[in-house]
């Protein structure tokens, strides 16, 4: 890929070129996450449910699948598969008795925050390469960018 930083390039085009980075991107950090839970007995899938539960210490599969915005299947076979190796215990919804809560167990929310732990040290050391304002200038693109693609274009009539 060519280089994205020289100076006559457009900002449009290069964010365009940071935009096809971002497959590239996503296929390294899941397969950095896979070679660091090795050994923990958790997949990508399911530390991606377990650290939505630590956010929200409790919700329903259709908040998880909402948080993630994933399909509920993908939710669905992860939450039955973390219910059943005991990583979740689940309590009734007083409000909907078919959409149970979901909770993290007390082995699963120390094993989670140890590898959130494990993961913001070397976050941190990272971001030392970065301003402040470089990074909160990178978040706010990605949120525009993940909120306008996530819309689906309507036709032309």
């Amino acid at each position: 890929m060519s280089d994205t930083t020289r100076s006559d390039m457009r900002p449009a085009d290069q964010l365009y070129a940071g935009i096809q980075l971002t497959r590239p991107l996503l296929r390294n950090i899941t397969a950095r996450v896979e070679h660091d839970l090795q050994g923990t007995g958790i997949t990508v899938g399911q530390r991606a449910i377990l650290e939505v539960l630590l956010a929200l210490d409790h919700a329903t599969a259709p908040q998880i699948t909402a948080h993630l915005d994933v399909t509920r299947q993908f939710v669905g076979r992860e939450l039955k598969s973390l219910v059943a190796e005991g990583k979740l215990e689940t309590e009734e919804n007083p409000a909907h008795r078919a959409s149970k809560f979901y909770r993290l167990t007390s082995p699963s929310r120390a094993q989670i925050l140890s590898i959130r732990r494990r993961e913001m040290q070397e976050i941190d050391a990272f971001a030392q390469g970065f301003t402040e304002e470089e990074i909160r200038g990178f978040y706010k693109i990605l949120t525009a960018l993940n909120a306008a693609f996530s819309e689906t274009p309507k036709e032309k009539q």
